[in-house]
Formats: C-alpha cells, structure tokens, sequence
C-alpha cells in the first residue's frame, strides 16, 4: 500500500502574500506598536531631562592639578552637567591668571574656594592657611632627596654652648610640607610663630630635615 505524499504548508511569507488584507494589518500593527515604543521612549527621556534639570556649564580639570598650579586652556575645559550635581562655588568659566590653593583631580570641577588669591606665586599659593615659607640651605649629602608635597620634620643641631642646660637637637617644626625645592635650599611652609625661632636657629646651629613617610 503506497503511502499518500505529505502536503506541504506554505510558509509564512508565501502566506502572507497570498492574503494582503492579513499583510497589511500586520504592517499597520507593527508600525502601531513600533510609533508606541518611540513615543515612549522620547517622553521617558523627556521626564530623565525634567528630573535632572537643566544642565549647568562648570569648568573641570583635564589631568590631576596640584597646588600652585595655573589654570588654563591645558588643564581645564567647560562641559555641561546635572544642575543637582553641580557643588556650590561651582566656576562657570576661566578666571583670568588663577592658581589652585589645594589639589584638583582629574574630571572633578572647579570650586571657587580651590583657588589661591588673584596674583599669588606659585609657591605661594602652595603655603596652607596660618603657615609661611621659609628657605632651609641645603649642601649635597646633608638632607634626604625630597620633593614638592613631601612631609619632613625640620629639626636643629645646636652647640653645647648654645644649648646650655637644654637638649643640644630638637625638632623645631614637625610634620611641614615642602613647597619648593632648589639646588641651594629647600622650603617649607612653617607655622606664623616657628618661623622667628627658625631664623634664630640658623644663626646658631645647623639646620636640617627629616623626610617623613606615608
């Protein structure tokens, strides 16, 4: 007994061409529910825009800034972001010949009370509140390598007869940042009221550092 060959249903495709109302209704439905998707995207992004505000322009750094150092083209540009997100103090655009107080970091924006006074040096602008610089002359061998930032102790090596009953070394200032660095002198930034004795202590003493650690 033969066996009745098997029918083969047309394809979707091929059926759909052989109904076009079926068709397009279908294409109607698609482009229905695809306008629906679009429309609510677009109002979901329009209520994202409502929530966040409208965008502040705010000038962030470029790379990492340190202290002393001058704002500019370079190291700055101005982008737009989320008024909520914007800190208070916030700069809107360059200031003309400024220099950061306190380190910047990169992609962080700009406050205004990052920066040192209009007209400040460059090691100036480094000094923290309540400190003056103060040059320490150095000789090759006499004190550690250090560079700008480093932490050190100054301390003072007296002679016998200038210390008298006292201790003839004693640290005169602890714990200081090095804001310059020269092939003569090393300065650091001392509290207002060590810095008189420091200049004493030249004249009677050596005067050296201590580089401290992390």
């Amino acid at each position: 007994m033969r066996r009745k060959p098997r029918t083969r249903r047309p394809g979707v495709a091929l059926a759909l061409r052989r109904r076009p109302r079926l068709r397009s209704a279908l294409m109607m439905t698609a482009g229905v529910l695809s306008g629906t998707g679009v429309a609510v995207t677009v109002q979901q992004a329009d209520q994202a825009r409502r929530a966040w505000g409208t965008p502040t322009t705010v000038l962030v750094a470029t790379r990492d800034l340190a202290a002393g150092d001058r704002l500019d083209v370079g190291s700055t540009r101005l982008v737009d972001r989320p008024s909520p997100l914007v800190p208070d103090g916030a700069l809107t655009t360059l200031p003309p010949d400024a220099r950061l107080a306190t380190p910047v970091l990169q992609g962080e924006v700009v406050q205004e009370r990052r920066l040192a006074p209009t007209g400040t040096s460059e090691v100036a602008a480094r000094l923290p509140t309540g400190t003056v610089a103060m040059a320490v002359p150095i000789e090759p061998g006499t004190v550690p390598p250090v560079a700008v930032d480093d932490r050190v102790d100054v301390l003072v090596a007296l002679a016998p007869e200038a210390a008298g009953s006292g201790a003839p070394g004693f640290a005169l200032a602890s714990d200081v940042v090095v804001v310059d660095v020269s092939d003569t002198a090393v300065t650091v930034a001392v509290p207002r009221e060590v810095a008189p004795r420091l200049a004493v202590a030249f004249g009677q003493g050596a005067v050296t550092l201590a580089l401290l650690g992390s």
